[in-house]
């Protein structure tokens, strides 16, 4: 019986685990459903993630989220 319930808590702890990682809770991710947020440089892990976000957003003729603060076009020059 102790077996079942060993596996049965190590099943549930992999299971919130892959939703925890799943949902995005991980990590502070940006939603595009989210209009209203300010983004930072911070708030993407990669700098293509933040290129990605800044072209969708306009690019460099709208910067609204100042991501390209020496306006080269390239966004979060300091994130790897």
């Amino acid at each position: 019986m102790n077996k079942f319930i060993a596996w049965t808590l190590a099943g549930l702890a992999l299971i919130g685990g892959i939703w925890w990682l799943q949902s995005g809770a991980s990590k502070n991710r940006f939603n595009p459903l989210q209009k209203d947020k300010d983004y930072d440089c911070s708030d993407f892990s990669t700098q293509k993630e933040a290129q990605a976000f800044f072209e969708s957003k306009g690019g460099p003729s709208s910067d609204p989220h100042k991501l390209d603060r020496d306006k080269d076009g390239i966004a979060c020059e300091t994130l790897p």
